[in-house]
């Protein structure tokens, strides 16, 4: 490498970092904060390998630069900028790859960008997945896991019981959390399968068979874990599920996992033999795509053009990171107790642990019942601030981990108390049993301004209302009526208090989150 060369390379470098600078922070900071996305690390090494093991093709590379990859670096870059006003992280990370992409694009050409796409495509591992994609994820590897401990532990003739993914054991209860559901070796495992795939056989099909296999291997693996667990809480005590054990059991159960991964391509080796690789002459390699001193001024003038536009756009990018314009709302700890003829009933509140898995700004967990006991449970939880990826939790998560089977579910509309000339609102009705008890949830997404029942709606309000009006500021809301029977007529009655409800306690609510 020249020192033209190595010039170039090192201002384009610069101005990148320069621009993602707040993106690989808070990147870095997920790395170390979520166990999830501890092999962060190791991408980028790897992927700068994958480049460097590909240098005599890159070398032989006819050069033609093209400028749809200037097209392709903008369209990232603008995608950069809808993250960090839009407060999407997800965005924000993401808007690397196709910035990474059109500049070797642009500045080499389309022969260049098919040989690194693999090594460009690799670093998308070490971006965690967005949260209302990985909470999709994670629940039903948690409620497989659950399931296939709850099996195992029975087929030892050890009695448990099993809601949703908690296990109860007759000295003790085991909840089946995120950390093992499978997700985080999940992640880290394809990392491996790719890397381990990648090195070991060169056939497609097999490379993706291995990859494939990581999913069965890691529900199997942690529901072993799981298993494992149980077996020795009941046979030992609650302590051999707790502390330095249960970590270890962590890590052996990675290693088992990978040690599963490589028996089964040892199978398909077996089965399926590798070809031969063809022996023949190799003729020599003209490095055409080098920059020499006469492809060196066209080069230079792309590089200054991927400068110039990279510094560009760290001026809307340095303003995106500014402080939120949230109105004041008042402490739910101030609101009424009474509502027409529903009268409040305090709960006790969340433990430190609960509020720290949910990150909530302020909460309000009420019982209010009628004359007729007729009972509606209130949970009102509230964010200032969801830059730093904190989000909502979706019932449809929350109440099944917690053994709540969903019966049915869909959209209910309903006259906006506040405004009855308004469109009608849409909020999520969802009927939930656990053995013979039966509950009516209602529950939306509320704030500035907007009562919004789809969470993927939602999560796309908050992006263009944290561009325009600088704000994420939300609340998810949830009313939960009990269901006194089986029966049409019951499950109507139920959804007649829990509508009647609502239409007492939106208008109060409204003073509570600033519009």
């Amino acid at each position: 490498m020249n020192a033209k060369t190595l010039t170039a390379t090192l201002a384009v470098a610069g101005a990148f970092v320069l621009v993602f600078w707040q993106v690989w922070v808070r990147l870095i900071d997920a790395w170390i904060v979520d166990g999830n996305y501890s092999h962060g690390w190791l991408i980028i090494p790897i992927s700068l390998y994958f480049v460097w093991e590909r240098r005599d093709k890159l070398a032989a590379a006819p050069r033609q630069p093209s400028w749809l990859g200037l097209v392709l670096m903008a369209g990232g870059l603008l995608v950069l900028l809808a993250g960090l006003w839009g407060s999407e992280l997800f965005l924000s990370r993401i808007a690397m790859i196709p910035v990474i992409a059109g500049i070797v694009w642009f500045v080499f050409g389309w022969p260049h960008l098919r040989i690194l796409w693999f090594p460009i495509a690799f670093l998308l591992l070490m971006i965690p997945i967005p949260a209302i994609i990985f909470n999709q994820i994670a629940f039903p590897l948690q409620m497989q896991a659950s399931r296939f401990g709850e099996w195992a532990i029975s087929a030892v003739g050890i009695p448990v019981l099993r809601e949703g993914n908690v296990l109860v054991l007759a000295n003790t209860s085991l909840e089946v959390a995120e950390a093992c559901s499978g997700i985080r070796s999940l992640v880290s495992l394809i990392t491996l399968g790719l890397v381990y795939g990648y090195f070991m056989d060169p056939r497609p099909w097999v490379r993706a068979l291995i990859v494939a296999s990581v999913i069965p291997v890691a529900i199997i693996a942690n529901g072993a874990r799981v298993a494992g667990t149980g077996m020795a809480a009941h046979w030992i005590g609650k302590e051999a599920a707790e502390g330095w054990v249960h970590e270890l059991s962590g890590w052996l159960v990675f290693v088992v996992a990978f040690a599963m991964i490589l028996a089964l391509q040892k199978l398909i080796v077996r089965f399926a033999p590798k070809p031969a690789a063809p022996i023949g002459p190799i003729g020599p390699i003209e490095p055409t795509g080098a920059i020499g001193p006469r492809g060196f001024s066209g080069s230079a003038i792309r590089v200054a053009v991927v400068v110039g536009l990279l510094l560009l756009s760290f001026v809307p990018v340095a303003r995106a990171d500014r402080a939120e314009e949230t109105p004041l709302g008042m402490s739910f700890a101030l609101f009424p107790m009474q509502l027409a003829e529903w009268r409040g009933i305090q709960l006790p509140p969340f433990t430190d642990s609960a509020l720290s898995v949910l990150g909530l700004d302020d909460y309000l967990s009420r019982n209010y019942v009628l004359p007729n006991n007729t009972v509606a449970n209130l949970y009102v939880g509230y964010w200032k601030s969801q830059r730093q990826g904190d989000t909502m939790h979706s019932p449809q998560n929350c109440l099944p981990g917690a053994g709540w089977e969903p019966v049915s579910q869909g959209l209910l509309t309903l006259k906006d108390p506040r405004n009855p000339a308004a469109p009608e609102l849409s909020v999520n009705r969802y009927l939930i049993q656990k053995g013979l008890d039966r509950q009516l949830v209602l529950y939306w997404y509320q704030g500035r301004g907007r009562i919004v029942g789809s969470e993927y709606w939602s999560k796309i309000y908050l992006v263009l209302d944290a561009a325009r009006y600088n704000r994420t500021d939300s609340a998810i809301v949830r009313v939960v009526v009990p269901v006194r029977g089986t029966t049409p007529e019951a499950e109507a009655a139920a959804e007649k208090a829990a509508l009647g409800f609502v239409n007492e306690m939106l208008p109060a609510l409204g003073k509570f989150l600033p519009d």
